[in-house]
């Protein structure tokens, strides 16, 4: 999925996955290679983290359940947690420096858009009286 930051119109990630599960959200990271810029996990619900068994640091955003910022950490290191923060409901966790080069700030608003699960091909009126054989032949010869 993509998310944004709305306030400041910034990306902070292009293919972040949703951890909504007991053991999606208990996993994170552990076992994973370290994310590379764009990556990240989206957990829900989730208002704390650990990094344990974890070999690499990460940004952290806590959000609310309208997606404002409500904590950012920066850098955390393996083996370490963080506190309970009140009122979030998501954990967004990315590559270091995601937050800085983002210019995102406690109390921004951030956006998240998941890929739709199928696409749609919308042929035209003269494509779809001729069949879908005639499309392949016209867009192989030419």
């Amino acid at each position: 999925m993509r998310i944004t930051n709305r306030t400041r119109n910034t990306l902070l990630g292009t293919r972040v996955v949703r951890a909504a599960t007991f053991w999606s959200r208990t996993r994170g990271f552990i076992g994973r290679p370290e994310p590379r810029r764009g990556e990240g996990i989206l957990l829900n619900p989730c208002n704390a983290i650990h990094t344990c068994w974890m070999s690499f640091s990460l940004d952290v955003l806590f959000l609310d359940n309208r997606g404002k910022v409500l904590k950012l950490v920066r850098s955390i290191s393996p083996w370490s947690f963080t506190r309970r923060v009140p009122g979030a409901r998501y954990a967004l966790e990315v590559p270091v420096g995601t937050i800085d080069a983002s210019s995102t700030h406690v109390g921004d608003e951030l956006t998240w858009l998941a890929p739709s699960p199928y696409s749609i091909s919308v042929l035209s009126q003269t494509e779809t009286q001729k069949g879908p054989s005639s499309t392949l032949n016209r867009r192989s010869t030419g």
